[in-house]
Formats: C-alpha cells, structure tokens, sequence
C-alpha cells in the first residue's frame, strides 16, 4: 500500500507569494488600471489589461523611486489603451473593409 500525497504537493500553487503582496495600496490601485479595459475591449481588453497589470506589478516591485514608478506605470496603461485602440481599428478595418 502507497502513502497517499502530503498536502505539500497537491497545492503548489498555493505555496506561491501572492501577486500584490507587499505593495502599497496607491500601487495596487495603479496596478490593476488597465483591467479597465476588460469592460470596453471583452477578450482583447481583458488579455491587454492583465498584461498591463501584470507588468505593473513587477514595476511596482523595482527599486525606481516613486515619481518613476507612477510614470512608468501610468505610461504602461496609456499603452494598454493605445495597443487596444490599434487593434480594435484593424479588425474593424478587416470585417467592414
């Protein structure tokens, strides 16, 4: 007869730190920002806004000082919305021709 698995290994994820651990909340609020554009681009808006999140977070987590962080992080939304915009244009270019 086997041992059956220790919970150690049937939650690794859970061992995982977690994503805004450690941040202060002007950071959090700067970092889930470009998640607002799940509510206007769906799929597209969501995908681009947790890349945008995401890539806060890890400039959140950089030792820049604060007036950098809050640009850079600004500046990766006004990405998302640029990037979103762009894409939205060409499929709209491509289904009405």
């Amino acid at each position: 007869m086997s041992k059956s698995p220790q919970a150690d290994t049937l939650t690794p994820l859970a061992k995982k730190k977690k994503l805004f651990e450690g941040l202060a909340p002007w950071q959090v609020v700067l970092s889930v920002l470009p998640l607002g554009l799940l509510f206007v681009g769906g799929a597209i808006g969501g995908g681009l806004g947790a890349l945008g999140m995401v890539t806060n977070v890890k400039i959140a987590k950089t030792q820049l000082p604060t007036a950098g962080k809050v640009a850079a992080m600004l500046g990766v939304g006004v990405a998302a919305v640029v990037v979103f915009v762009a894409i939205a244009g060409l499929l709209s270019n491509a289904v009405n021709g």
